[in-house]
């Protein structure tokens, strides 16, 4: 006697099959990879395309307006700064080697870019924390904004001299310089991200009984992330700015000082050849964060783990 068919609904469904193991790791860690991979070779692009065209105008801008040699220096000019040991007459101070000027660019460079770092850190900071206050508490937007934009509004060229009138000629003035030239910017990028959260996100939270401070911290910070690198990305080079500017002014530490004191012993291809390497040494960053901000997009940004 045969047993009776079984119905397609009694009929037993076949087991799924195991996902491989590590599938969702390596679908992400190849699109971090491809992400990462694209941007370096766009940055490094970026980064080319950037200081031949910086070195054209350049080059037209003094035979344009026929600047006189003894200001205007040439790319030439700068690169026999650096690396000629026997330039023509005025290039170089003939008591200064090619080694030495090198030296002591690179010297300087490690302090701007560690005035800029501390600046950068502390303007991020500050930025951020504001950002969370205005999203928490709408009277402290009120009370603090138009403060904001009263600082925003005086140049920092003006801004820097009192300062370093209040805080002395100290790396705690630096800091400030570089501070208050990476906070506004940040701090508009971030606060953008924070309001940019989904309200459906929001809703769930407020429906479980979380307050503000868990909707911030669960769904509009992470949310945030994009504002936030690019925030990051554009901060980098004002972070450069803001710590040059503070050393010019102090005229001690840094390329910031190292242009001051050149410029008042005349020499002008050293102004030239530090300015240029500033703006060199800043694109370059740039490029890094934007190869930086590509890998965090990869890994933890809205699509994440999509190729």
């Amino acid at each position: 006697m045969t047993a009776p068919a079984q119905s397609d609904a009694e009929a037993p469904t076949a087991a799924p099959a195991p996902s491989a193991p590590g599938t969702v790791d390596d679908a992400r860690t190849g699109s971090v990879a491809g992400a990462v991979g694209r941007r370096v070779g766009w940055s490094a692009l970026v980064v080319v395309v950037s200081i031949v065209v910086l070195l054209v105008i350049w080059w037209a801008g003094l035979k344009i307006f026929s600047i006189d040699p003894l200001v205007g220096k040439t790319p030439a000019d700068v690169w026999n700064f650096f690396f000629d040991n026997h330039p023509r007459l005025g290039v170089r101070p003939q008591s200064q080697t090619a080694g030495q000027a090198r030296s002591d660019a690179l010297s300087a460079l490690w302090t701007t870019l560690t005035d800029a770092a501390l600046g950068f850190v502390v303007g991020m900071v500050v930025a951020l924390v504001v950002a969370s206050l205005f999203v928490l508490f709408d009277a402290f937007e009120f009370a603090f904004m138009p403060i904001a934009m009263l600082l925003r509004s005086v140049p920092l060229v003006a801004m820097a001299p009192l300062i370093l009138l209040i805080f002395g000629h100290t790396k705690v003035a630096i800091t400030l310089v570089g501070t208050i030239v990476v906070l506004f910017p940040a701090l508009i990028n971030i606060v953008l991200g924070l309001r940019s959260a989904a309200p459906e996100a929001l809703d769930v939270i407020r429906v479980n009984g979380g307050g503000r401070l868990s909707a911030l911290v669960r769904v509009q910070i992470p949310s945030a992330l994009p504002n936030l690198l690019a925030a990051v990305r554009i901060s980098v080079p004002g972070a450069m700015v803001g710590a040059m500017l503070g050393e010019w002014i102090s005229g001690f530490s840094g390329f910031g000082g190292l242009i001051a004191t050149a410029h008042g012993l005349g020499h002008s291809t050293e102004v030239w050849a530090l300015a240029f390497v500033g703006v060199v040494v800043s694109i370059a960053l740039y490029a890094v964060v934007s190869v930086i901000e590509s890998a965090a997009l990869a890994a933890w940004g809205p699509d994440a783990g999509r190729s």
